[in-house]
């Protein structure tokens, strides 16, 4: 019988108990935990990747039994059927030998400071109450004791005015466990900057960075009580000075290029993919698994998210018995990014850089210089390179390690497969939607559109030409007007509301209407639209584009509803496109 999938379990132990499918990344213990010298490490990569997971794999290998410091058969019900209990020794020095403090931060998140600190405290307290212990500790002096049942309050904690509390609770519990266990403790922070990232996005990264830059580097730095530290997260913010003068800090993002073992730590790799669709029986579904969800790099390694793999896993080895018709590869990562960074940016980005958009939406690669110290307090600035890196961290973009320039920090980014292009086509779509500038040109151009006002249309075109990332599928030999089909056509489905029908590449006369569409408001009204392009700007497009309205008459696109006695009107458009610009023609045939 096979073995179920454990689809958002993110504790180790519990994957094991439940007897689900575990790729056993086992070995990364011992690569970060005996062959990194490093006294505080920090791990960096996009969302459903499995950090969560590779934590709880440090905690329950880790931590010793508080009841019974000398027991590890915890461990070994856990792991003995791991790659790491094969290696005795190591076992021997670090399985259950440390007291370790896990907290993660990524519900850490709120509308406003007050809620979010609140979340902070509630996160606090469930942490402190993993070492109820203390309370009663004989090892410790009556003040630590006394201090410890004070601060392990929720409702104290949650409260703005004891913020000093708050900010050094790591290091105090650090202290007192240094004192009861004679041990230094391990500490496992997961997702440290989702509580910058939301605070950045909701208007209050001040206060949050005067809260958790204290909280955090109170406990790493020069901390005489802590033993290690582990950290993950999408962003290194150092510039938020949570790891300013932090010595002996190794940062591993998915740029850097050292270790193999550190690099392929978290994510499967190509060989791990291929065991999961083995055992699945899903081998033969492979390219489609590759093609939605490969393409990433971390260092020089090649991943893939671990996320898409189990999903696609989940949702499909049953249908193998039933109908392999209906396995497909579904688009699991979309909804998990938790991040509107795409949505944000749009409405700021520049025209050259609207254009690397549509490079990347092709298929091409862009370069761009990427800040390896990206703080997300600067993201309220909107520049370009800011976007580029936290596409790049988040996910949505990926690198080639040998495009690196060392002088610029230049990289040559692209999207990694086609799950994310499809998310990506999909933030942006959002964007046109919901955009109340786009929302307000669109419907002016519809308008104008209707009331046969060739001016109105073509200043409301130049208008969204501008901030326009055009949806079409991407084709490399497709001639350039596809480029404007597919924007045409993409603003008209968001005026909809003023649109009864719309056709596209629509057989009429003695050829293919560009585009026409209906009325919905004014009955019986028709608009022929004929597209055209050219990439010469020194043409005079409004010839080209009453050559265009010509080509109308004389192929008789209109001729079939100039007959019909339902409609009233039949308003033709010439419209000649060179770059980001445009001239309108209009005639009126009927």
């Amino acid at each position: 019988m096979l073995k179920s999938i454990g689809i958002g379990a993110e504790l180790f132990h519990k994957l094991i108990e439940n007897d689900c499918y575990y790729v056993d990344k086992t070995p990364f213990i011992r690569t970060v935990f005996k062959e990194n010298k490093a006294d505080v490490m920090l791990i960096t990569r996009p969302r459903r990747f499995g950090k969560t997971l590779t934590m709880s794999t440090f905690y329950d290998f880790l931590s010793l039994n508080i009841e019974n410091p000398g027991d590890v058969s915890f461990q070994e019900k856990w792991f003995k059927d791991t790659k790491i209990f094969e290696d005795k020794e190591f076992c021997s020095e670090y399985m259950g030998k440390y007291p370790v403090i896990f907290i993660s931060l990524k519900a850490v998140s709120g509308n406003d400071f007050l809620r979010a600190y609140e979340q902070l405290g509630s996160t606090i307290y469930k942490m402190l109450c993993q070492f109820d212990y203390l309370a009663e500790s004989k090892k410790l002096k009556e003040d630590a004791v006394n201090d410890f049942k004070q601060l392990k309050n929720e409702k104290y904690l949650c409260n703005p005015e004891n913020q000093n509390a708050v900010k050094n609770s790591l290091e105090r519990l650090c202290y007192w466990l240094y004192l009861h266990h004679g041990i230094k403790p391990i500490l496992l922070i997961d997702e440290y900057d989702v509580p910058i990232a939301k605070a950045a996005h909701n208007g209050y990264y001040r206060e949050m960075i005067d809260i958790i830059s204290p909280f955090l580097s109170n406990a790493l730095k020069t901390n005489l009580y802590l033993g290690r530290a582990v950290l993950t997260g999408c962003l290194r913010a150092a510039k938020e000075s949570i790891f300013t003068g932090l010595n002996n800090l190794l940062v591993c993002s998915i740029l850097d290029t050292g270790d193999d073992d550190i690099s392929s730590g978290i994510g499967f790799t190509k060989e791990e993919s291929e065991e999961v669709l083995s055992y699945y029986g899903l081998t033969g579904y492979y390219e489609d698994v590759r093609n939605n969800y490969d393409g990433y790099h971390f260092g020089t390694t090649h991943m893939y998210c671990p996320w898409d793999v189990m999903n696609f896993c989940n949702d499909n080895y049953r249908k193998l018995s039933k109908d392999k018709n209906l396995i497909q590869a579904g688009n699991y990562w979309i909804n998990t990014s938790g991040n509107d960074v795409i949505e944000e940016f749009m409405g700021f980005i520049d025209l050259e850089d609207v254009e690397l958009m549509q490079d990347l939406l092709d298929g091409k690669s862009i370069t761009a210089e990427v800040r390896a110290t990206l703080c997300y307090g600067d993201l309220q600035n909107h520049d370009i390179n800011d976007f580029w890196t936290l596409l790049l961290y988040t996910g949505y973009l990926t690198f080639e390690p040998q495009s690196h320039n060392p002088e610029s920090d230049e990289y040559s980014v692209y999207i990694p497969n086609e799950e994310i292009r499809k998310c990506f086509k999909s933030r942006i779509l959002n964007y046109f939607k919901n955009n109340s500038v786009m929302k307000s040109s669109t419907a002016e151009l519809v308008k104008g559109l209707f009331e046969g006002d060739a001016e109105k249309v073509q200043d409301n075109l130049n208008t969204l030409l501008g901030k326009y990332v055009s949806i079409r599928d991407f084709s490399v030999n497709a001639p350039k007007e596809n480029y404007y089909h597919g924007f045409m056509n993409g603003l008209l489905v968001n005026g909809t509301s003023l649109i009864e029908e719309q056709k596209s590449n629509f057989e009429s006369g003695d050829g293919y209407i560009d585009l026409i569409i209906k009325s919905i408001r004014s009955r019986g009204v028709i608009v022929i639209l004929e597209l055209k392009q050219t990439s010469d700007e020194n043409e005079d497009k409004v010839l080209i584009a009453q050559d265009a309205v010509e080509q109308i008459i004389q192929k008789k696109y209109a001729d079939p509803y100039i007959k019909r006695n339902d409609i009233k009107a039949v308003l033709t458009y010439g419209i000649c496109f060179c770059k980001k610009e445009c001239a309108v023609v209009g005639k009126k045939l009927k």
